[in-house]
């Protein structure tokens, strides 16, 4: 029986779940020098790493790295449980945790073709700035306290090889694979920089954060400096929904915006080109506590 060749064995690794490949990783030490150069194909991750500890889950493997090792002329514990089958394996080993965090997630991202459906990354996972090959990331959950840390050299926390589809953020800070992402969701968080916001280039973008008037301000005016293409939509709660009307001329004011009207409702208008414009309204009779910013073909809303 002839060996696998490499691309043979790529294709049947990569659709293997993470624990199976690990076994046949134990099992068959002659594909482990092809194994370690494979990307993973996972269907969801998730990172969490605070100062004293760092929880990695793969699918149905999680492992916890800690400064809490059993033996303590060491320096960091290490707990490794497999979901599926119950069982759990400690050691204490003589590394950093924050070393030990950072060796053990580059050694499984660090592929090339790395691809995760679902990846979550909660406080500050400074575990993921020595990864230098890009994956490609379909759903990303960012529950990042912090930004990237200066001296990193990097501009995002994950290298991605194309755009997100999919993100959900719960902080508002500068990351350039936030910025690129396709559509946004972002639930209730903390305070929500409008100008910051204006740089990400999703197509969607769905708040459930009330923002101030003052923010709207902001995120719109970045809107109509950097412009948008058609399509564009943005839904945001607002700060103070009993203003009705009153507001959408408010807003007109500050923006230098014309009133307008789009199918009967009040809006206000900035042409962005000779194409497109961006137009500002509410539905203040149905719900009364959304704004709706979206970029139409010009001519969509008409002067009052």
């Amino acid at each position: 029986m002839k060996p696998l060749t490499y691309q043979c064995l790529q294709m049947v690794l990569q659709e293997m779940s993470f624990l199976k490949r690990k076994e046949l990783y134990a099992k068959c030490p002659a594909i482990r020098k092809q194994e370690e150069r494979i990307g993973y194909r996972l269907n969801e991750m998730i990172i969490n790493q605070s100062s004293r500890q760092c929880t990695i889950h793969i699918e149905n493997f999680e492992v916890i790295i800690n400064n809490f090792p059993k033996d303590k002329t060491k320096k960091c514990g290490v707990i490794m449980t497999n979901k599926k089958t119950g069982i759990t394996v400690k050691q204490s080993i003589n590394v950093d945790p924050e070393e030990a965090a950072e060796k053990w997630i580059t050694y499984i991202l660090n592929r090339l073709n790395t691809r995760i459906q679902n990846l979550k990354l909660y406080s500050s996972p400074i575990c993921l700035l020595k990864c230098d090959c890009p994956m490609t990331v379909i759903k990303l959950t960012m529950c990042v306290h912090d930004e990237i840390p200066e001296d990193s050299g990097r501009s995002s926390w994950l290298k991605t090889t194309v755009p997100v589809k999919h993100l959900e953020a719960y902080t508002i800070f500068r990351d350039d694979t936030m910025k690129a992402a396709l559509s946004v969701v972002i639930p209730e968080c903390g305070p929500i920089d409008g100008e910051i916001l204006s740089e990400w280039q999703a197509r969607k973008i769905k708040i459930y954060r009330w923002i101030p008037l003052e923010g709207i301000i902001a995120y719109c005016t970045g809107l109509i400096e950097s412009g948008r293409s058609i399509g564009f939509r943005c839904i945001s709660w607002i700060e103070k929904p009993n203003m009705e009307h009153d507001m959408i001329d408010w807003l007109a004011g500050r923006l230098n915006a014309r009133k307008t009207s789009r199918n009967g409702i009040k809006c206000c208008t900035v042409s962005l080109n000779d194409a497109s414009e961006l137009n500002v309204y509410g539905n203040f009779v149905e719900r009364s506590d959304w704004l709706i910013i979206v970029v139409n073909a010009r001519g969509t809303a008409v002067d009052r």
